[in-house]
């Protein structure tokens, strides 16, 4: 997530599965699966267990003010693919709001957990993905030159064109780089 200031973060706890969601505050199972019907939610609870199922499998993010990498919310999380932040020791949950030091949160806010840094924050902060990763600097740089395309843009983009080119999609005529890279075959 990228963040205007520190100020921006709600709370922070223990990353346990990477990701970033946002999505709307539910304090029960029940009612993250009714609030996801309109959209995503974040299921926050002090701690999951397999009762919480429907709810979890609901929700797009988990939060949790207990636990570690190896609780319940943070194997389930891992096992769905969602993010997960837990021990979230300043945040207090009870039926309708969460509550931090100086800050209660009414359930259906909207907040953003990254479970990878483990920051929570109230509202829809920029998300990216920084490309900092030599090999996927590497692959991108390989997807501009397949299509020709070197303008500023975002990565799936860049990844989708190349595909394009390569796959001979790319507008009428087909592709020049096709035989390119079958030659001798």
């Amino acid at each position: 997530m990228a963040l205007d200031s520190l100020e921006d973060i709600l709370a922070r706890g223990l990353g346990a599965c990477p990701g970033v969601a946002v999505g709307r505050i539910a304090t029960t199972s029940d009612t993250a699966v009714r609030m996801a019907a309109a959209g995503p939610v974040i299921l926050v609870r002090p701690d999951t267990s397999p009762l919480d199922m429907h709810g979890l499998a609901a929700a797009a993010g988990i939060l949790t003010t207990r636990g570690g990498p190896a609780c319940h919310a943070a194997v389930v999380a891992r096992a769905l693919g969602k993010p997960a932040v837990v021990r979230v020791t300043d945040l207090s949950v009870d039926a309708t709001s969460i509550r931090t030091p100086g800050n209660t949160i009414p359930e259906g806010t909207l907040i953003a957990i990254d479970g990878t840094t483990g920051e929570v924050t109230v509202g829809n902060p920029h998300i990216y993905t920084p490309a900092t990763n030599p090999h996927l600097h590497r692959l991108l740089e390989w997807a501009d030159r397949a299509s020709g395309d070197h303008t500023p843009r975002e990565d799936t983009e860049r990844l989708t064109a190349a595909h394009s080119v390569l796959l001979g999609n790319a507008g009428s005529g087909g592709s020049t780089a096709r035989p390119r890279f079958c030659a001798g075959r």
